[in-house]
């Protein structure tokens, strides 16, 4: 990551920190980009510059990659559950110890917050993409139309866990969550092979 991309990642994070505090205090809909801007010490053009609308300030995150990465180094050694699984606890371990508050704090937000749900629903699609690519790569026994299949399930099967997590308000861990959550998955689902 360049100097450049650094600053503007934490920048990015200063205004998502300023925001959630917003946004707990007053509700999402009382609060203006100016505010969040004011907040943060940035000016408003810099944060429609970085993040485009007020929603997406806190739909985003930078951990994708991560995941994504992690996933593709277990494909390497186990099959594709298991990959998905042992990819998602590896990624989530360094973002859980560093920061799992900020992530729940998202998470509760767009829970109960439709317009965030909303402005969340094209980066869950476009992450079920991404990862249905990286299994389709990395399985020849995998057709893009099952590995998409696949990654749909997937998603559902983490959606169910951070829901569960919130739900506990973050007193268990979220990778717990992830485990029983992939527990559940594989006694719902067939396992012949290829899943397993």
């Amino acid at each position: 990551m360049s100097l450049r991309d650094d600053k503007r990642r934490w920048t990015m994070r200063e205004v998502q920190a300023a925001a959630l505090d917003l946004f707990e205090a007053k509700g999402f809909d009382a609060v203006s980009v100016e505010a969040i801007a004011a907040a943060a010490g940035v000016s408003a053009p810099t944060v429609y510059r970085h993040f485009g609308t007020k929603e997406r300030i806190i739909v985003w995150d930078d951990y994708d990659p991560d995941l994504l990465d992690a996933i593709a180094r277990q494909a390497t050694r186990l099959p594709p559950l298991a990959a998905v699984e042992a990819g998602l606890i590896e990624a989530l371990a360094k973002v859980y110890q560093a920061d799992a508050r900020r992530v729940l704090r998202r998470a509760r937000l767009m829970l109960g917050t439709p317009a965030l749900r909303l402005a969340n629903a094209p980066v869950i699609a476009e992450l079920r993409s991404e990862l249905g690519a990286v299994l389709a790569l990395s399985y020849a026994a995998l057709t893009e139309e099952r590995a998409d299949l696949l990654a749909a399930i997937i998603i559902v099967a983490l959606e169910t866990a951070i829901n569960r997590w919130i739900a506990t308000g973050g007193k268990s861990s979220l990778q717990a969550h992830f485990r029983n959550a992939f527990a559940d998955l594989r006694s719902v689902i067939l396992t012949e092979g290829v899943l397993a």
